[in-house]
């Protein structure tokens, strides 16, 4: 396989964030739309988690399709319903009729996503495709951000501000069409990822897959439940402006799209191992500290933002293993698992988390935290094994045959 340009992988990882920035357009719009359609917000949240859910369900079944049409027609699909649904969203005049459009959005999206990381990983190999899997796993918080950025000044607009973000999202989804000429049309899916629908869910029973899923959940479930930890945190223990939770909010972001770029160049190195050993534990610490009563306001600031770097380190290396970890050589499959948790993730860390945060002791919370973190060491391969010289290989191979004939 000949290795894509830079520019190709570019506009595949463009096409990522931008998707992440779309999906997570709602996040910080769940009071509007309680205020609109008169409903509760603890219902009014169902918008942002619909897309998160049903993307995770539906993704072994969107791998499938992907395998069948090739990854340019179903970008091609996905941008379309998905930029449909988000127009339609912005004129909705009843809560049930906005979300099972968010529903048939997340289709589109999670459609988009895995097509992305199929041409990813079907255009590259070697070290390259290490340094770009380790930025893909960056993409989405750095969608998440600039999402965050750009609704913030249509919250709480008197003239249904979010109403305007749905239908420029939309426009955004339908001009990313132009670019999709740029991909390869033909379908780049090996015979050994085609496989019939009763085919689909038997990857599950792969212990490599299962140890990848695992490895996938258990620290993005960290991640994204500490989403709705650490403001309430500010607010009411270290007591800041929300000014102030945005700003260190935007600077973990970004240190963690920093770790997703240096991660693709130091697990390729003889350290690698070992880096991402000490980044999993320096981002335990660093997330405990930042909870230890009696730190500074400023000590808990430095630890979060540090810690945006370490953590993402370990979930940027944990991508790079999509390859490793697919039953023979099926990588469309392992990376549909590895977002159909990134998505599930999505939806059980608040759900997870918060309870134990809210608990007198803060004993289990700081339990969850660091096996949350440190699972996927004991899942997927370090290689931190020293590597054998010729004359090793070829000493233990002669020792081998000697004990045969002995034998």
């Amino acid at each position: 396989m000949k290795n894509a340009s830079w520019t190709s992988i570019t506009l595949i990882l463009a096409f990522a964030v931008l998707i992440a920035m779309c999906h997570g357009k709602s996040m910080i719009l769940v009071s509007d739309f309680s205020q609109t359609f008169g409903v509760t917000p603890a219902h009014a949240s169902w918008i942002v988690s619909a897309v998160a859910l049903v993307a995770a369900l539906a993704s072994p079944v969107v791998t499938w399709l992907i395998s069948l049409v090739g990854e340019r027609r179903a970008i091609v699909f996905g941008l379309l319903t998905a930029g449909s649904m988000s127009l339609l969203g912005s004129q909705a005049t009843l809560f049930p009729v906005l979300l099972v459009l968010r529903v048939l959005e997340g289709a589109g999206y999670i459609s988009v996503v895995l097509a992305c990381l199929a041409l990813l990983v079907h255009t590259t190999e070697g070290v390259r495709r290490v340094r770009a899997l380790a930025f893909w796993s960056v993409a989405s918080p750095l969608g998440g951000a600039i999402a965050i950025f750009l609704v913030s000044p249509f919250v709480g607009g008197a003239w249904g501000g979010w109403r305007t973000v749905f239908g420029g999202h939309a426009l955004i989804l339908f001009a990313l069409l132009i670019l999709t000429p740029a991909l390869p049309a033909r379908n780049l899916t090996r015979q050994s990822e085609r496989k019939t629908f009763a085919q689909v869910f038997q990857i599950y029973r792969n212990p490599s897959i299962i140890r990848l899923a695992a490895a996938v959940g258990a620290p993005l479930t960290v991640a994204l439940g500490l989403v709705t930890v650490v403001p309430h945190y500010f607010l009411n223990v270290f007591q800041v402006r929300p000014e102030t939770i945005g700003l260190v909010s935007t600077l973990g972001i970004l240190s963690s799209v920093l770790a997703g770029g240096v991660a693709g160049y130091v697990v390729t190195s003889r350290v690698g191992g070992f880096a991402v050993v000490f980044g999993a534990l320096a981002g335990v610490g660093l997330e405990i500290l930042f909870f230890i009563p009696g730190i500074g306001v400023e000590t808990g600031i430095a630890a979060k933002i540090l810690q945006g770097f370490f953590g993402s380190f370990v979930s940027a290396w944990v991508f790079t293993n999509i390859p490793r970890m697919a039953p023979k050589g099926d990588v469309l499959g392992a990376g549909g698992i590895a977002e159909q948790f990134l998505y599930l993730s999505m939806f059980l860390g608040p759900l997870v988390l918060f309870p134990l945060y809210t608990l007198e002791s803060r004993l289990p919370f700081f339990i969850a935290l660091a096996v949350g973190n440190l699972l996927p060491l004991f899942l997927l391969p370090l290689g931190t094994r020293r590597k054998t010289s010729p004359q090793e290989t070829e000493a233990t191979a002669s020792f081998a045959t000697l004990r045969a004939d002995e034998t």
